[in-house]
C-alpha cells in the first residue's frame, strides 16, 4: 500500500474533489426525493381543502341570499294585518309578540344565526294550528324539514316549562255573575270537552288508537274557564276510549 506522501499533490487534490462531488450528488438526490414526496402530499391534500372551502362557501351563499325572502314572508304573517296573523297562526299580532317575549324572557330562546325567535315560534304555531307537516312548513318558510323539526321541538320543550303560566287556577262562578251565559251555573269551574288529535303510532297499537271515524287519534280532555283560559288538560288516551271513561279517570286522579 502506497504512502500518502508518495501520492502526487495534484492526484490527491482530484481524489478529494471527487469525494466531495459524490457527497454533494447524494445530498441533492435525497433532497430531490424529499421534495417530490412533499409535492405529492400537497397535491393530495390541497385540492380537498380548497374543494371543502369552496363547498362551504357555496352552502352558505344560498342561505344568505334567501334571508330577505324569509324576512318578507314573516312580515306578511305577523307584521301586516291581524287578519293574516289570525288566519295562519290563530292569534293576532299583539298576542304573537307577547308570546315571543315570554319565550325570550322566561324560556331563554335566542335568535340563531339564520332563524329568529319569531320565525321559530311561527313555524311551531303553523304546525299546531293547522296540523301541517314539517315538509309543508319548510316549503312555506324556505327551510329544510330538519330545521323545522329542530325548532318545533325547541319551542315545544320551552312551552312545556310554562304550564304554570298558561294553565290558570279555576275559580267558581260567583252568584253575582252578570254574564248571561254563566249566571245559571253558580259554583261551576268551567266547561269541558274532548277532542281527537291525529297521531302516528306503531302498527301493533293502531287498533287501540282508531276512533269511531276510523282515524288514528288520541282522545284529549280539556277544561276551560269562562274567559276561555285552559285550567285542565288530560292527554294520552287512545282514540277508541270513550269520553265517560276518560272523565271518570280524571275525577279519580289525586291531582
Amino acid at each position: 500500500m502506497a504512502n500518502e506522501d508518495d501520492i502526487p499533490k495534484g492526484e490527491r487534490r482530484r481524489h478529494e474533489l471527487t469525494t466531495v462531488l459524490i457527497l454533494l450528488e447524494e445530498i441533492l438526490l435525497n433532497h430531490q426525493i424529499n421534495m417530490v414526496l412533499i409535492s405529492f402530499i400537497i397535491t393530495l391534500i390541497g385540492p380537498e381543502t380548497r374543494k371543502r372551502k369552496r363547498l362551504d362557501r357555496v352552502g352558505i351563499s344560498p342561505v344568505l341570499d334567501t334571508i330577505p325572502a324569509h324576512v318578507k314572508h314573516l312580515d306578511r304573517l305577523v307584521r301586516v294585518t291581524d287578519r293574516a296573523c289570525v288566519d295562519n297562526l290563530r292569534m293576532d299580532r299583539n298576542t304573537f309578540g307577547r308570546l315571543c317575549r315570554i319565550f325570550r324572557d322566561r324560556v331563554g330562546l335566542i335568535d340563531q344565526k339564520f332563524v329568529t325567535v319569531e320565525e321559530q315560534v311561527a313555524m311551531f304555531l303553523c304546525v299546531l294550528s293547522h296540523h301541517t307537516k314539517a315538509r309543508i312548513v319548510g316549503f312555506r318558510f324556505m327551510r329544510s324539514s330538519q330545521t323545522v323539526s329542530k325548532y318545533i321541538h325547541t319551542v315545544l320543550r320551552g312551552l312545556l316549562t310554562l304550564h304554570n303560566l298558561f294553565l290558570v287556577k279555576p275559580t267558581p262562578i260567583a252568584e253575582a255573575c252578570s254574564d248571561r251565559r254563566w249566571n245559571w251555573f253558580q259554583g261551576c269551574l268551567g266547561a269541558l270537552d274532548g277532542t281527537y288529535i291525529n297521531v302516528r303510532v306503531p302498527v301493533a297499537d293502531a287498533p287501540r288508537y282508531r276512533n269511531r271515524n276510523g282515524q288514528i287519534t288520541t282522545n284529549t280532555l280539556a277544561v276551560c274557564d269562562p274567559h276561555l283560559r285552559y285550567t285542565y288538560i288530560l292527554p294520552g288516551w287512545e282514540g277508541s276510549a270513550g269520553d265517560s271513561r276518560i272523565l271518570q279517570t280524571s275525577i279519580l286522579q289525586s291531582n
